[in-house]
């Protein structure tokens, strides 16, 4: 995790500077300062998403009651070996000029195992062995590797943060640092990072390294050249391997409307795939996942979204027989997306599979899966050209089946 300076220079040095998490610290003071008195042996389990002080209130806490800390993070420490070398020497020893120790085991969610074996069954003995309280951190604890560690743990869930506990804590920085920001734009701020108190406090940061006056405008920006970014490393993911292992993790970070990630694809598809061969295999899987679209839409088969995404991944990612090393930079669409959502986005395919239909002698739909090929083969001019003749395109139709 990278910090930045605001998020070092406005890090909580005691939890009365936490915000948002009251009633939570209440919890996490009484059984640190109970730990020991009670028969059964609990860790502290704080969960909640990213940037809301989980890791924070710990270290706070630690300096306020002159405790040490031994922090480990489970995400660098995958293994059973890797944390046992760590935690143990600590569990054992006597803590420096005899002071109390808290152990903090962060972003647990990385651990590798499941609940029999890994490091999972490392963390619950150390919890049974440990003189000293073991405090564990994580975003969604709720997978079922972790049901014998919940069973173990005072569960403490941290909220995102509300916008107006934000954005006032956002204004006063915004004294302190003599930028000047209106309302609409610290909302906008606070909107954007749902919660997340250090994304927000980076974005601040780095719109106000070139601009000491903000309004919403330079917010929303950010926010347009953050989507794109995210959504470019995604087809990087889809377009650049042939593991369908990593194509199927391409959209689990993004945030993003599926019609418009289905517009990007569809967007860049023939700039990445020059083999006709795998453009046309390539086409053939979207228009498969435009199916299952139609019978989202018809039928309400919301489960259709998992083979969805399947498709427009690795089923995208394995149309292609070899990688094409070329640098290609991806576009957004041209084409405006409110107009594809309004049942715009296959009128060109459907409207000229119809005239494929009537020409061939053949139903709609059979012309329709056709088209990928159709449009492949029409990259070569004077094919498009006699196509366009015998089918009688219009001139959008046509430019349409050449992209």
């Amino acid at each position: 995790m990278i910090s930045s300076q605001f998020t070092n220079k406005y890090k909580p040095k005691k939890t009365s500077e936490i915000i948002g998490q009251n009633e939570q610290l209440k919890i996490i003071k009484k059984e640190v300062s109970e730990y020991g008195k009670k028969k059964i042996k609990k860790a502290l389990l704080i969960y909640g998403p990213s940037g809301t002080g989980k890791t924070s209130t710990i270290h706070a806490l630690a300096k306020e009651l002159d405790l040490e800390i031994i922090e480990v993070n489970a995400s660098d420490s995958r293994n059973t070996e890797s944390l046992e070398s760590k935690i143990l020497p600590a569990i054992k020893q006597q803590s420096l000029f005899s002071k109390g120790k808290i152990i903090l085991i962060d972003e647990i969610d990385g651990i590798s195992g499941n609940q029999d074996k890994g490091g999972i069954p490392s963390i619950i003995n150390f919890i049974e062995e440990s003189p000293y309280p073991i405090i564990l951190t994580a975003n969604d604890p709720w997978d079922q590797k972790f049901n014998n560690l919940r069973t173990k743990s005072v569960m403490v869930e941290y909220k995102a943060i509300s916008v107006i506990v934000m954005v006032n804590h956002l204004k006063e920085i915004c004294k302190k640092e003599g930028i000047n920001i209106d309302d609409d734009a610290l909302n906008a701020l606070s909107r954007k990072n749902q919660g997340d108190l250090r994304a927000a406090l980076n974005d601040l940061e780095n719109i106000s390294s070139t601009n000491k006056n903000i309004n919403k405008k330079h917010i929303e920006e950010t926010s347009e050249r953050e989507r794109e970014d995210t959504i470019i490393n995604a087809l990087l993911k889809i377009f650049k391997t042939k593991d369908p292992e990593i194509a199927l993790k391409a959209f689990d970070n993004i945030d993003e409307d599926i019609d418009k990630i289905f517009l990007w694809i569809d967007e860049n598809i023939s700039k990445e795939y020059t083999k006709e061969e795998d453009l046309a295999r390539a086409y053939n899987e979207l228009s498969e996942a435009d199916v299952y679209f139609g019978r989202i839409k018809r039928w309400q088969y919301y489960r259709f979204y998992a083979y969805i995404y399947d498709i427009l991944s690795a089923g995208i990612a394995l149309s292609k027989k070899e990688k094409n090393t070329s640098y290609i930079q991806y576009k957004p669409t041209s084409r405006i997306l409110k107009t594809w959502i309004a049942n715009q986005k296959n009128a060109k395919r459907k409207a000229i599979a119809s005239k494929l239909a009537v020409h061939t002698h053949t139903s709609t739909k059979t012309a329709f899966y056709h088209i990928p090929y159709i449009k492949a083969l029409s990259k070569n001019k004077k094919v498009i050209d006699k196509l366009s003749e015998e089918l009688k395109l219009e001139e959008e139709e046509k430019e349409w089946l050449k992209k």
